[in-house]
């Protein structure tokens, strides 16, 4: 099967307050769905979420990665958003990532069938201890992002300890909640359940 996602070679352009500080999906981001797979303790991933002004902010804790240097983090949105960058900051002393591949809406990848899945697009990352660095998304690919999927495969040492300290996501909402349409859409078949007939008239009308 041949490959068709586009793969950056390097980051697409400087960040800036006027650009990267701009356009924050930081209020968008679901915070208590978001998830991550094969970290020391999968609950700093919510704190590496942050707002662009905000990333050289060492107080808390970074994500780890756990047994080999892969990580995955999925990290869903509150409505459908038109993801337009994404930017990492990963630790020190070649612990930072060195490849990022994205997938948009899909909830079953994780650190088990990572590797062997298809992502929508895929960068190879600089190292970007100063925060300047975004990469851009194509545009068709992510305009009615429910949630995107990060896996990195390694870092620039080529060890078990990738560390990231910092993730940034710029774009706008659309404003469509996804999980509410399915839910009216749901709610609008007829369920069986809803159109049972009691016992005691079944009963009845079979003159028993």
């Amino acid at each position: 099967m041949a490959d068709n996602t586009h793969a950056c070679c390097s980051h697409d352009h400087d960040c800036d307050a006027s650009t990267c500080g701009n356009a924050s999906l930081h209020g968008f981001v679901d915070f208590p769905s978001v998830v991550a797979y094969n970290a020391e303790d999968d609950t700093a991933a919510r704190g590496v979420i942050r707002p662009w002004e905000s990333r050289h902010d060492r107080s808390g804790r970074a994500l780890v990665s756990e047994d080999d240097g892969e990580l995955v983090i999925r990290i869903p949105f509150t409505t459908d958003v038109k993801l337009r960058g994404i930017m990492v900051l990963g630790g020190a002393n070649g612990r930072a990532p060195r490849e990022m591949r994205a997938f948009a809406n899909r909830r079953d990848v994780d650190a088990i069938n990572a590797s062997r899945k298809t992502p929508t697009q895929k960068w190879d990352l600089t190292v970007d201890e100063d925060g300047v660095l975004e990469y851009n998304t194509e545009a068709a690919s992510w305009q009615s992002t429910s949630s995107v999927t990060l896996y990195f495969p390694s870092n620039f040492n080529g060890d078990s300890e990738t560390e990231i300290w910092f993730i940034g996501l710029r774009g706008e909402g659309t404003g469509h909640n996804r999980d509410m349409i399915v839910t009216a859409v749901y709610e609008a078949r007829p369920q069986p359940q809803d159109h049972e007939v009691p016992s005691d008239e079944k009963a009845a009308r079979l003159g028993m």
